[in-house]
């Protein structure tokens, strides 16, 4: 790194600031290097800190950003530093990392509280982010205020964002269980016709027992949670649960299909037209399901209670 003479700014009191005085009559190799040095203080490789999401092989940028060189380096020293010299700092950043940086700054957010609105660690986890993402939509309804053409985009927006967090809700349930609990995820392999497709020797079957756990992980991330007429056998054969009727449900999804397929009309050219009473009817045709759902997990897998601690003594 190139060495920058004292007076190029403030180098004690935190992340280095330049001096603008300085900065805009130094030569054009110290700019670089001064700007450089106020960029990489403040910001660094993702690949460092950052979390990484293995099902959308992506950085979840959960100090804030992604921040872009081009984008920040522009907002510091521009009527400072020619620009055709920022170029040149900011195309190597790009080189060297991408457009995508974090923030080396971590203070002011707690990751685990985070990370604790994300993943589902207790079993009650999938039932409560259904019903926190279902009053986000609703929140978002009551707040707005539109006309005839963008309430019904709305609205077609709502429903299936509403489809979709029952989606997550299936997916988070079926995934928790089967890494949760070995019976379940020996049920669900053993009655899974994908699983049970391939014929194997017992060499390969030692082998791809160790493995199992893992394919199962991709495939639930795979898997196309809308279609219920198969997830219901999935949740019946392999959680050993008793399924509501998904008939109410069915219709709901299709009506998703020609709002998130054919732009918010039906195969016959006419418009997708949802009241806010359509809205609130399939939320609570979710919530009975999902609560169907909940009622049945406690009978096949009961709740564990701790002893009180004077029943130890």
């Amino acid at each position: 790194m190139t060495e920058l003479p004292t007076e190029a700014g403030d180098f004690d009191s935190g992340p280095f600031e330049p001096d603008n005085g300085w900065l805009a009559s130094a030569p054009q190799d110290l700019q670089i290097a001064a700007m450089r040095r106020w960029f990489l203080e403040r910001f660094e490789n993702p690949a460092n800190e950052t979390p990484w999401d293995g099902e959308d092989k992506e950085y979840v940028f959960v100090w804030g950003g992604p921040y872009d060189p081009n984008d920040e380096i522009q907002d510091r020293f521009s009527g400072i530093v020619d620009f055709e010299t920022m170029r040149e700092l900011i195309e190597d950043l790009w080189d060297e990392v991408g457009d995508e940086w974090a923030p080396i700054d971590h203070e002011g957010v707690d990751y685990d509280e985070y990370l604790s609105h994300l993943i589902v660690i207790d079993r009650s986890d999938p039932r409560s982010f259904l019903e926190d993402r279902i009053a986000e939509i609703f929140s978002v309804l009551d707040a707005a205020v539109l006309d005839g053409a963008h309430r019904r985009l709305l609205h077609q927006m709502a429903h299936s964002s509403l489809i979709s967090a029952l989606e997550a809700y299936l997916a988070d349930t079926v995934s928790y269980w089967v890494e949760n609990d070995e019976r379940a995820l020996r049920r669900f392999v053993s009655t899974n016709k994908d699983f049970q497709a391939r014929s194997l020797t017992v060499a390969e079957l030692f082998e791809r027992f160790e493995k199992l756990a893992g394919e199962v992980k991709i495939y639930l991330a795979d898997f196309v949670w809308h279609r219920l007429d198969k997830v219901k056998p999935m949740l019946t054969s392999g959680l050993e649960i008793q399924v509501p009727e998904i008939g109410d449900l069915m219709k709901e999804i299709i009506v998703r299909h020609d709002i998130v397929h054919r732009a918010g009309r039906r195969a016959d050219g006419s418009l997708v037209e949802l009241a806010t009473e359509d809205l609130s009817r399939v939320r609570d045709s979710i919530d009975q399901f999902s609560k169907s759902i909940e009622d049945e997990l406690v009978r096949r897998f009961p709740v564990q209670t701790h002893p009180a601690i004077s029943d130890l003594f």
